[in-house]
């Protein structure tokens, strides 16, 4: 063979595999083009929603762009029903405190706490009254009105058996911020009521700071009061 042919021949491989070459850079390119845009659509925004607690939604957006949470939904609904102990060999109370919508302690929601064995049901209540709510009770919805110093301000209750009136004396530590305007001494006051008034053996009821029933209301700008029982349970009808 004559060296001009293979020189021509030479030339035709050298453009075959060329356009070999460039076919397959060109299906490479392809290939890396579909790749980029499936896993784009693999990106592409999702959403999963978890219940946090009753009534409170959180829901997760992820993008390609990074993480946002946004939390909607309703504030958990108050249950305003404690169950009660079944422990042997305690004394079961009920103490009662406002829970829920209901500003006011009305007497019908309560907590129950289960303590040593007592005859003075009372003054047990009290005590444990002026030590406000757990974290559990407070989870249920209900609200204490007493400062966090207010445990131990409760120092003793006396009751005259033939008036059925009870006698209930206080530290000033008792009292919380704004005990003084209508509505502090409003909700203050009904969570004492309800807790005294439980005891059907109690019709009047008589707070004193200091032994000084005047120096008790003084605290809610006020001057002495006896509550009686029919005064509290109208107060409940007109709260």
């Amino acid at each position: 063979m004559d060296p001009r042919t293979l020189q021509l021949i030479q030339r035709g491989l050298i453009a075959a595999v060329t356009v070999v070459l460039a076919l397959v850079v060109v299906i490479a390119f392809i290939r890396v083009l579909q790749s980029s845009e499936q896993s784009t659509a693999i990106r592409t925004t999702t959403s999963t929603t978890t219940v946090t607690q009753p009534g409170d939604t959180t829901t997760t957006t992820s993008s390609s762009n990074g993480t946002t949470t946004t939390t909607s939904g309703a504030v958990a609904p108050a249950v305003c029903a404690d169950e009660e102990p079944t422990d042997g060999n305690v004394t079961v109370l009920r103490v009662y405190y406002p829970c829920g919508s209901n500003t006011l302690a009305s007497g019908q929601v309560w907590v129950y706490r289960a303590v040593a064995p007592t005859d003075l049901v009372l003054t047990t209540t009290m005590n444990e009254m002026v030590k406000g709510v757990d974290d559990e009770e407070a989870a249920l919805g209900y609200r204490s009105p007493f400062p966090d110093t207010a445990t131990g301000s409760f120092l003793g209750a006396t009751i005259d058996r033939d008036e059925a009136k009870a006698f209930l004396e206080f530290t000033s530590d008792v009292f919380p911020d704004g005990v003084d305007t209508p509505e502090g001494a409003q909700v203050f006051l009904s969570t004492l009521n309800a807790n005294v008034f439980q005891f059907s053996t109690i019709n009047q009821v008589e707070y004193r700071l200091g032994g000084s029933c005047d120096a008790f209301w003084q605290q809610l700008g006020a001057s002495c009061e006896v509550i009686t029982r029919s005064e509290w349970q109208a107060s409940l009808n007109t709260g």
